[in-house]
């Protein structure tokens, strides 16, 4: 999401070379929090995209390059500063609100933001990697198909746990987190939200992405030990698979 937001923003067909020093203008709207580690993944939204996740405005930052030439070279820089100083003031996400390219009245390069920081809070399960063990073994010979531990390596090595559950309105099952090391998505995190289809072996996956956007995804499961879904990324197709262990 971080790459695609840059991309969408400066991928305009224009480069640019700084000459001087960029300057940071910040202007706080909420007490700054902790600062996040710059591993932290932050992502990034351009003006028309939605965020995800209710949010309040920590501060409003503008970066402001200065003699930009139009020939060559890269903003690339630019966005690295707005994203440092993201993590320096504790920013969950960052929405772009404008972007003003150089041009031969004005040679500056200005990028204006807003810092955001998550208000709700993420529903995450009960259970412990061992106790939803401890599940199975006791509702074994009763479990649903979709029931049980899944593993996949893409987009990084991790783990679900699949469970009944009808907290949630319209909800039968849930999938959380039961190994990955992503700091955002931590064990125990709700990574699904799955209802069964009108077909037997049939389900329906609200499968949320690592920014929290949400995608719903018919499958077919049946018998099977492994399912796929598609996430398609920059009009190309990406499979998930994940296999049950």
């Amino acid at each position: 999401m971080i790459a695609r937001g840059i991309q969408a923003i400066v991928g305009a067909g224009f480069a640019i070379v700084l000459a001087g020093c960029a300057s940071v203008v910040y202007k706080a709207n909420l007490p700054t929090p902790a600062a996040r580690a710059l591993t932290y993944p932050v992502p990034v939204y351009t003006p028309e995209m939605k965020v995800p996740r209710p949010c309040q405005v920590l501060g409003t930052i503008a970066i402001v390059g200065h003699k930009f030439t139009m020939f060559g070279g890269s903003s690339e820089a630019e966005f690295n500063k707005l994203m440092r100083e993201a993590h320096k003031k504790g920013a969950d996400a960052v929405k772009v609100r404008s972007v003003e390219k150089p041009g031969f009245t004005n040679p500056n390069f200005t990028i204006t933001a807003d810092l955001l920081r998550y208000t709700d809070r993420w529903e995450t399960a009960p259970l412990t990697k061992f106790q939803f063990q401890a599940y199975l073994e006791s509702h074994r010979g009763r479990l649903d198909p979709i029931e049980g531990f899944w593993y996949a390596d893409l987009p990084r090595p991790h783990s679900i746990a699949i469970m009944h559950d009808e907290t949630r309105p319209g909800r039968q099952f849930i999938g959380f987190i039961v190994d990955d090391h992503d700091p955002v998505w931590p064990p125990g995190t709700k990574k699904i939200d799955i209802r069964r289809g009108l077909e037997p072996g049939s389900y329906v996956l609200t499968y949320y992405l690592d920014d929290f956007a949400s995608r719903e995804i018919p499958i077919i499961l049946g018998n099977q030990k492994a399912f796929r879904i598609n996430l398609p990324k920059d009009e190309q197709d990406f499979f998930i698979t994940y296999t049950k262990y």
